[in-house]
């Protein structure tokens, strides 16, 4: 098999079991692809993979944390319906605090990141559902 069409079948296993919601380490994914027969895979791999793909942890429908791809792929864009996932803003004059549903707060984050300087952010932290977002100089 060609190297990218073993990268191919990788890519969708790796989508496949995070679509199943039951992955809450590293590790486990991991197992699971050598399981499959990617004799490879490490845990360094996986995770610049997460990266890749975007995948955040959330909570299942079990309440347990597990990582999951978000429902975009790529870089959301300001058209999406990313607002009604936004709950409550508060600021003052060094930090804006972005209140979120529950497990929507990297992918918010992920979109100020992307608007950059250019748009007066500075830089985002986010968990599960909280996000502090630092304003450019002049922004504030």
């Amino acid at each position: 098999m060609r190297s990218s069409a073993k990268q191919e079948e990788l890519v969708k296993a790796f989508k496949a079991l995070l679509k199943e919601e039951k992955f809450s380490s590293q590790g486990e994914i991991v197992a699971a692809l050598q399981e499959q027969g990617f004799d490879n895979i490490n845990q360094s791999k996986v995770s610049r993979m997460l990266t890749k793909f975007g995948a955040v942890r959330t909570r299942n429908a079990k309440m347990e944390m597990v990582y999951c791809l978000p429902a975009e792929l790529g870089v959301p864009t300001t058209s999406s319906p990313l607002k009604n996932l936004v709950l409550d803003i508060d600021y003052n004059d060094a930090v804006v605090v972005i209140h979120t549903s529950p497990g929507a707060a990297q992918l918010i984050a992920r979109l100020l990141d992307s608007l950059g300087k250019a748009e007066g952010i500075l830089g985002t932290i986010a968990g599960d559902d909280t996000i502090f977002t630092t304003p450019a100089n002049g922004f504030t």
